[in-house]
């Protein structure tokens, strides 16, 4: 029999040292051969490894000893048997342009008739994660920053990752989202999900349909079915739990848009928007992964936010293994929405501030920290004076998130746009603030705030951002994404003025004037035609809703090459590879890079007025290092019986 050089682990690093010299020596040992076996590399670097010439029957047998962990081929010396690193492709194979200001009204995309040179153009989104600071690409770094022309690396791209667009739809057939054969790569939960889950309950009944661009999937009337009725699938998933009512008005020309020209129904680009950014062949980071959507938040489709959690579970429970990786595709959620209060100026507001209770006017002028709290607030509430991000007022709403995230899904929120702080923590001071929601009328329905108000300072209450929130360990499993300006000044970077804040943002992206995938049709998101094709639109997209799905496409990147990663050790990655921290500094006289924290002090009004204040928050950015030439392997996925990790 032919020896093999097989390298081996020991599971303590005690064990090593016997196993060495029962190999080296004769031995009568169980498990070990009878003869004497050569070390063929010693590893003195390590402590439990070691690599020796063995026969095949020899390493089966030396395998069951209860001291090795591991025994397999060498690597160094068997590197056919192996997967081999490859060095990437360039993205584009051409230089394009990136874009990172559109308000400029000098050197941005043409509204009409572009040129060639728009064909594959880019974003900021795109390019600022790829460096750990913005000299290192943008060669302007003060003002309005015109666009560059350049391509990019890439290791990953986000195959065989699953994310959701939580929002108000994607529109299929967006140039964006079509994959190599001119098929789209969008999916809806409701619609495409059961065909998915469950394909030969409507195969054998003839319950399917064909898409324009040729896929095959369940039909609109028989996938609501499925999950609103039991008995209408195959009874293997008779028991995973149904939706109790859908409406007829979540149909495809609804959620997705029917039409190969991009005419559809749709109550806004939003979700459209925020699809580009996570996974659009040009614009989004992981621009090989799968785009699923849940229209929950749009008008035309009636579905609620509840409801959309259960689904997203029960589908997560239950989708297919891949057969390409040999397990389930992981889940990553973008929610670029939340949940609103607000006030008129006119309005009496009771409030609760870190222990003071009272009331203000709404137009009340800035006298102490309370006033100035509600007066750096920025609206985003039609018809309001001030509006905050807050709770969903239901338990329901907020548990069906909570048994979602239970499941291992990944969550990825937008801040917020009211520029306010996020407190995180038990200890946080504004973990209990309140102030009366005059303009919805509603309270919040925890003990904590009986019949006060809603809360308005403290991730522990918020809908999305507080998801899945553990009390016991003081632990937020959702990732919370702030928005960065596009302009700077002196290589010193800053928020977005009407980005949330605080300790409770976990990383900032790229946000303000992001090119993205538009919405024919849809008012506001037909801002700069294609040139690939001049049916369809791109648009100009912000706010922390930009950011958040920025944050998602390299999120992606890290769950495609860590497929089984929990939101813990997404955090983790975040914290200790996927982002860079810059220096605050408290003016922009430079030079950059830095990040700007305008008054740090929170016992001053200026720290809730000022619109450049982290208040509390760490700089932290966004940062893909997979953007370069090296591919990673996969870890917990095999190819043809070979296990691969992460390099």
């Amino acid at each position: 029999m032919t020896l093999k050089n097989y390298t081996l682990k020991v599971k303590k690093a005690e064990h090593w040292q016997e196993i060495h010299d029962t190999l080296c020596g004769i031995s009568s040992s169980q498990h070990i051969p009878n003869r004497s076996v050569e070390c063929s590399d010693e590893k003195e670097h390590s402590t439990t490894r070691g690599t020796f010439s063995l026969h095949a029957t020899e390493m089966n047998e030396l395998k069951d000893h209860p001291y090795v962990e591991w025994i397999e081929l060498s690597p160094s010396d068997n590197p056919d048997n192996y997967p081999k690193p490859e060095i990437a492709t360039k993205r584009f194979k051409k230089n394009v342009k990136v874009y990172r200001d559109l308000s400029s009204g000098i050197n941005i995309p043409p509204s009409s008739n572009p040129t060639s040179v728009e064909l594959d153009r880019t974003n900021w989104g795109v390019a600022r994660p790829s460096v750990k600071a913005p000299g290192d690409f943008f060669s302007d770094t003060t003002g309005n920053v015109d666009y560059e022309t350049a391509d990019f690396s890439y290791r990953l791209t986000g195959k065989n990752v699953d994310i959701v667009i939580m929002d108000s739809g994607v529109l299929q057939y967006h140039p964006e989202f079509l994959d190599a054969n001119g098929q789209s790569r969008v999916r809806d939960i409701i619609l495409d999900g059961p065909y998915h889950i469950d394909p030969n309950w409507f195969d054998i009944n003839g319950y399917t349909v064909t898409r324009a661009d040729g896929r095959v999937t369940s039909s609109d009337v028989r996938a609501r079915e499925w999950w609103t009725n039991s008995s209408s699938r195959s009874a293997q998933f008779q028991s995973v739990g149904t939706i109790p009512f859908i409406s007829t008005n979540y149909n495809e020309n609804n959620a997705l848009g029917s039409s190969l020209d991009g005419t559809n129904g749709m109550s806004s680009g939003h979700g459209t928007g925020c699809a580009g950014l996570t996974s659009g062949k040009n614009f989004g980071n992981a621009f090989e992964s799968n785009i699923w959507t849940v229209a929950c938040v749009a008008d035309t489709t009636s579905f609620s936010i509840e409801s959309s959690y259960d689904a997203m579970k029960i589908w997560h429970k239950n989708k297919p293994i891949n057969p390409e990786t040999g397990i389930k595709d992981p889940t990553l959620i973008n929610g670029s929405w939340g949940y609103q209060a607000g006030f008129y100026s006119s309005s009496t507001v009771s409030y609760g501030f870190r222990g003071i209770t009272g009331t203000f006017t709404g137009n009340a002028p800035v006298s102490d920290q309370v006033t100035a709290m509600k007066s750096g607030l920025s609206n985003q509430v039609q018809g309001a004076y001030r509006s905050w991000s807050t709770s969903s007022r239901s338990s329901s709403t907020d548990a069906a998130g909570s048994e979602m995230m239970a499941e291992g899904v990944i969550f990825v929120t937008a801040a917020g746009n009211n520029n306010q702080r996020l407190g995180i923590g038990a200890t946080d001071p504004d973990r209990l603030n309140y102030m009366s929601d005059n303009y919805f009328g509603t309270s919040d329905p925890r003990p904590e705030f009986p019949g006060l108000g809603v809360p308005c300072n403290h991730r522990d209450w918020m809908n999305p951002q507080g998801v899945g929130f553990d009390s016991e360990t003081d632990f937020h499993p959702v990732i919370c994404v702030g928005a960065m300006e596009d302009s700077m000044t002196n290589g010193v970077e800053y928020k977005a003025s009407y980005s949330n804040n605080g300790p409770g943002i976990d990383v900032w992206a790229p946000a303000d004037e992001t090119l993205s995938a538009g919405t024919n049709g849809v008012s506001s998101y037909e801002d700069y035609e294609r040139y690939d094709d001049d049916r369809f639109w791109d648009c100009y997209f912000n706010g922390t809703s930009a950011a958040s799905p920025v944050a998602t496409g390299v999120i992606a990147l890290f769950l495609e090459a860590n497929p089984k990663a929990t939101s813990r050790e997404v955090k983790n990655w975040i914290n200790d590879h996927g982002s860079v921290i810059l220096s605050h500094v408290t003016n922009t006289s430079g030079p950059g890079p830095a990040y700007l924290d305008q008054y740090p002090n929170d016992s001053t009004t200026d720290y809730w007025t000022g619109n450049y204040c982290l208040r509390g928050s760490t700089a932290r950015i966004i940062y893909n290092l997979y953007a370069n030439d090296v591919k990673s392997s996969i870890e917990g996925v095999s190819i043809d019986g070979v296990s691969l990790t992460q390099s």
